[in-house]
């Protein structure tokens, strides 16, 4: 891949071009009269942090009414505890704040020595700063998260975290802005981080960013410094779909070629020979696709002149769409990257053959995610909550099998409130008729029931393995004990206690990380769970 007049996926700092309009509303939103916290979402490899560096620059000009700008990318090294946020937020506020870094020195060292005993210590010092920031500074603080979907995924982070930032930032003149590759709470692994009053400050500013529209692309191309006619313009968008890193990297192979004017059939002719030259990056796309998606635009792509919008799931039109990969054209979705389409096209044939698919361990590890995906899109949502964050698991198989267990427990405790609220008919106690039931004998001397019988307590204990035990009597799966249920059945049971062995093992690793196999076994049981709940309970 050329770099020679654009950087592409550099690690050194990409000058944003283009995308003025775009930074311009971001910039509206965060100095209006009250200014915005704002969310930035868009797929990877589209700009976002470009973007961010150019509002950076802009926030630290003389004009502007932030008096500390705090850049954080948090993708590359995310913190794996609440403390460990904190800390290093500190840690860019002090550094941004110039003040003695000795003094501050002594007291992270403190903090370091008494976080064992005392662990609300970091939070102290994020208040004391905060404190002084307020105090001393008679303008506002503007801090940037990026890549803010990494620590949000990994599930490490706590809602007593965010409940604490909230306090310190809102209604403050403070504002945060965040971007994310998928809206925030969609990222969120547990119940307490997605119920979070953090998420209300953002209210409904979510700013989508996609591929370049026609201004960005004459932007790109004046940036060039070529001549390229309305035809060939035209042809850039159609090979590229406004995908900035095929953008430039087109571009960058016409300035190579060093003409002073291009017509669409140069153009043309460049596109073809770099879609070759960048087989790799569109394979990453490609695979960056689950398998809903990959069937979506492969029903696009057979049917050229475009596919109704009803025959294109929402979200894989979203991801289509954000991608630059596809366009709404007159009530149907058609194909706009001419490049990916040909390269789809010429991938390689019988991909379907179960020999192809798993014949081998990477093979298997490469598609099993694809499959997952094809189950869980065969079962109907009965509770939206549980359905997102099983599918949420997904997202981090093969690469990331320690990550995608992070929220069973989440999805027990859903599960569990689902099925009680349908068993107990939304109450909390066990009924009379299953009572009068389980104090006969022999289930009279059973450890569960004899305890409940000796505290005259039958409603449902907040201990989720104590529920998990009340569900193995009701549901007939303990000896001596018939099935008195309304519906959910032994699988489901089954099921449930399978994913609270899993949960313990992903909560207590014990610095002993989790196979992909294995992992993908807890994500059968969590999608199978949905299936039985589906039955028992729609």
């Amino acid at each position: 891949m050329s770099d020679t007049h654009f950087p592409i996926l550099s690690t050194d700092e990409i000058p944003m071009i283009g995308r003025q309009a775009l930074l311009d509303g971001i910039w509206g939103k965060l100095t209006k009269a009250s200014p915005d916290n704002l969310s930035i979402v868009g797929p990877r490899h589209i700009g976002k942090t470009v973007l961010l560096n150019a509002l950076v620059d802009r926030a630290k000009k003389d004009d502007s009414p932030y008096s500390l700008v705090i850049y954080w990318q948090l993708g590359y090294a995310p913190p794996q505890s609440d403390d460990e946020f904190i800390e290093q937020l500190c840690d860019l506020l002090y550094s941004a704040m110039g003040s003695d870094t000795s003094t501050y020195a002594e007291a992270r060292s403190e903090i370091e020595k008494a976080r064992a005993s005392d662990e609300g210590v970091s939070l102290m010092l994020l208040r004391e700063i905060m404190e002084d920031i307020q105090n001393y500074l008679e303008q506002s603080v503007l801090i940037i998260w990026d890549g803010f979907d990494k620590p949000l995924s990994q599930g490490r982070l706590t809602g007593t975290l965010f409940g604490n930032l909230r306090d310190l930032i809102h209604n403050k003149r403070h504002r945060l802005v965040t971007a994310t590759r998928q809206s925030q709470t969609e990222l969120a692994r547990s119940i307490d981080v997605e119920d979070s009053p953090f998420w209300e400050m953002f209210g409904t500013n979510f700013v989508r960013i996609g591929p370049f529209d026609n201004c960005d692309l004459d932007a790109a191309v004046d940036a060039a410094s070529i001549s390229i006619s309305q035809g060939g313009r035209t042809e850039l968008s159609n090979w590229t779909g406004g995908n900035p890193v095929l953008l430039f990297s087109v571009l960058n192979s016409l300035v190579s070629s060093q003409q002073n004017e291009y017509d669409h059939k140069k153009v043309n002719e460049v596109a073809s020979n770099m879609a070759s030259a960048l087989s790799d990056f569109l394979d990453r796309l490609w695979d960056d696709f689950g398998s809903a998606t990959k069937n979506a635009f492969h029903l696009i792509v057979e049917n050229g002149g475009g596919v109704d919008n009803d025959r294109i799931g929402k979200e894989e039109a979203r991801n289509l769409l954000a991608r630059g990969f596809a366009v709404r054209d007159d009530g149907k979705i058609r194909s706009s990257c001419r490049m990916l389409e040909q390269h789809v096209r010429g991938s390689k044939p019988d991909r379907s053959t179960l020999e192809r698919m798993f014949g081998t361990w990477h093979a298997y590890r490469t598609e099993i995610r694809s499959i997952l995906e094809l189950r869980i899109k065969q079962i109907r949502q009965v509770n939206a909550r549980l359905h997102r964050l099983v599918k949420r698991c997904l997202d981090d198989i093969p690469d990331y099998p320690d990550d995608c267990l992070n929220n069973l427990t989440s999805i027990e405790e859903v599960a569990l409130d689902a099925v009680w609220q349908h068993e107990l008919d939304g109450g909390n106690a066990v009924p009379q008729d299953v009572i009068s039931y389980w104090t006969q004998h022999p289930r009279d001397g059973d450890n569960i029931i004899e305890g409940m019988m000796n505290a005259n307590d039958w409603n449902l204990p907040r201990d989720r393995f104590k529920q998990l035990a009340i569900l193995q009597r009701l549901t007939g799966s303990k000896m001596h004990f018939d099935p008195k249920s309304k519906s959910v059945s032994k699988d489901t049971y089954v099921l449930l206690n399978a994913i609270h062995q899993f949960r313990n093992r992903s909560e207590h690793a014990e610095g002993q990380s989790i196979h992909e196999g294995v992992a993908v076994s807890a994500l059968l049981l969590c999608i199978e769970l949905l299936s039985c709940l589906e039955r028992e309970l729609g």
